[in-house]
C-alpha cells in the first residue's frame, strides 16, 4: 500500500502493544470449567460506536444471558491493539478488520520484529457494507470530488487505510492526490461534523453514523462499477467485492448506494483448542434467534450467509469440523485451506532472517515474492461452475 508519510507508524506497533497489555493485564491462568473450557469468554473488536462493536456487543450479551457464560468485550481503534491480547493470553477470540490478512502475512506494523508473520485462523467470517460517507452541503458528488479533499488516514488501521486507497483508485486516485488527515477510527464523525475531514469511511449501520445525520443531511459516495474502476479497487485490495447496501443513514426507504462488501472476520490462533472453537461456534449458531435483528448487519451471522470458503487467511480446524457437518466445506476449498496453511507456515520459516536486518520492511515484500500466494477466488470459482455452496460469498477483508 502507497501510504502517506506517518512518522510515527513505526513505533506504533510497540506502543500499542505496551498500552493494551498494561491495560488488559496478561492472564496466563483462565478459570476453567466441568468441561475443560474457560468460564469466561474474552473477545476483542472495534471501539465503541462502530457497528462492529454493536454486533460483538449483540452477541456477546445472547451468549451471555442464554448461556450463562460471560463474555468481556475489549475495544480498540487500532490493530496492533486488538491482535495484542489475542497473542499475549487475555483473549480468546478477535472480531477484527483486515489486520488478520496482514498479521497473516507480517505486512504493514506487523513488519516488525515484535510481530512478523502470525499463525492466524478465521474462526467465523460474517461479510458486512462498508462505504464512503460525506456531508450532503459539501458540494462532493463523486469519488473523483474527493481530488484535494482532506481525506482520513486512520492511525495504526492499515487495514481500513488499504480499503480507503482502494476506494481513491476507483477514481484513479492516489494518497497524493488528497490531504491524508491522521485520525482514529472511531474519531471520524466528529471529525467530519467539525470540518477536520471532508469524508469518512466506516461500516455502514454504525450507531455513530446516524448520531451524526441527526446533527446534518448525509450522503454516500457509489464507487464507479464498469470493469476498469472495479480492477483498480481489486488491484489493491483484491478480498472485497463492490455491492449495494440500504437502510443506512442518509437513505430513504428503498433507497441503496454501493461500497465496499467484504469480511469482518471472528479469528483466533491455530493452537487455540479446536473444542472451544468449534463450541463458540455451535453457541453462536444456537443463540442467533436471539441476537441477529440487534443490528442491520447480524442477520450475515448466520451459518446460511457467511463465507464457507477461506480467502487469504486458513480457516480453523474448529470451523472446518462445523462446517463439513454441514455439508459445507468443499474440496476446493479445503485445497485453498491446506494451500494458505503451507504458505503460512514458509513465511513463518523465512521470517526470523529478515527480522535481523537492517530494513525488514524493504527486504521482506521481496522474500515473500517467492513464497507462492494461493488465488483467494479460487474456491468461488468453482460455485461460479455450479458446485454447491453452503453460503453467499459476498467477500472478506475490515472494519471496519
Amino acid at each position: 500500500m502507497n501510504s502517506p508519510p506517518a512518522p510515527i507508524r513505526w513505533c506504533s506497533a510497540a506502543l500499542a502493544l505496551a498500552v493494551v497489555l498494561a491495560a488488559t493485564g496478561c492472564a496466563n491462568h483462565e478459570e476453567l470449567g466441568e468441561d475443560g473450557l474457560p468460564r469466561q469468554l474474552v473477545w476483542t473488536t472495534y471501539g465503541t460506536g462502530t457497528s462492529t462493536y454493536a454486533d460483538v456487543a449483540a452477541v456477546a450479551d445472547a451468549i451471555t444471558t442464554h448461556e450463562g457464560s460471560p463474555v468481556r468485550v475489549i475495544t480498540s481503534d487500532t490493530a496492533i491493539g486488538r491482535l495484542a491480547p489475542l497473542r499475549e493470553g487475555p483473549a480468546h477470540f478477535s472480531r477484527t478488520g483486515d489486520e488478520y490478512v496482514f498479521s497473516f502475512e507480517g505486512d504493514e506494523d506487523f513488519t516488525t520484529e515484535l510481530w512478523g508473520p502470525q499463525d492466524v485462523r478465521v474462526v467465523w467470517a460474517p461479510v458486512a457494507p462498508h462505504g464512503l460517507l460525506v456531508d450532503d452541503d459539501s458540494g462532493i458528488e463523486n469519488i473523483e470530488d474527493l481530488r484535494g479533499a482532506d481525506f482520513p488516514y486512520i492511525t495504526a488501521n492499515p487495514s481500513v487505510n488499504d480499503k480507503l486507497e482502494a476506494f481513491l483508485a476507483n477514481a484513479g486516485l492516489t494518497w497524493g492526490d488528497v490531504n491524508p488527515v491522521e485520525v482514529g477510527y472511531g474519531e471520524q464523525p466528529d471529525a467530519l461534523r467539525n470540518g477536520l475531514i471532508d469524508v469518512l469511511f466506516q461500516q455502514v449501520h454504525g450507531s455513530s453514523l446516524y448520531e451524526l445525520e441527526s446533527a446534518f443531511d448525509v450522503r454516500w459516495l457509489s464507487p464507479d462499477t464498469d470493469p476498469e474502476s472495479l480492477a483498480n479497487v481489486l488491484e489493491v485490495s483484491p478480498s472485497v467485492e463492490l455491492g449495494e447496501f440500504e437502510g443506512a443513514p442518509g437513505q430513504e426507504e428503498g433507497e441503496s448506494d454501493t461500497g465496499m462488501i467484504y469480511t469482518l472476520p471472528v479469528v483466533t490462533y491455530a493452537d487455540t483448542d479446536p473444542e472451544l472453537v468449534r463450541h463458540t461456534i455451535e453457541t453462536m449458531v444456537e443463540n442467533f434467534e436471539h441476537y441477529e435483528d440487534s443490528t442491520a448487519t447480524l442477520p450475515s451471522w448466520s451459518a446460511d450467509e457467511v463465507l464457507t470458503a477461506p480467502k487469504e487467511v486458513p480457516f480453523h480446524d474448529g470451523l472446518v469440523e462445523f462446517l463439513e457437518e454441514r455439508g459445507d466445506w468443499r474440496p476446493e476449498a479445503d485445497e485453498l485451506n491446506e494451500d494458505l496453511v503451507e504458505r503460512g507456515e514458509r513465511l513463518r520459516e523465512l521470517w526470523p532472517e529478515v527480522a535481523e536486518q537492517d530494513d525488514p520492511r524493504a527486504t521482506w515484500p521481496e522474500v515473500k515474492a517467492d513464497v507462492p500466494r494461493p488465488d483467494p477466488h479460487a474456491a468461488e470459482q468453482s460455485t461460479d461452475d455450479g458446485e454447491p455452496d453452503g453460503a453467499e460469498e459476498n467477500d472478506d477483508g475490515e472494519d471496519r
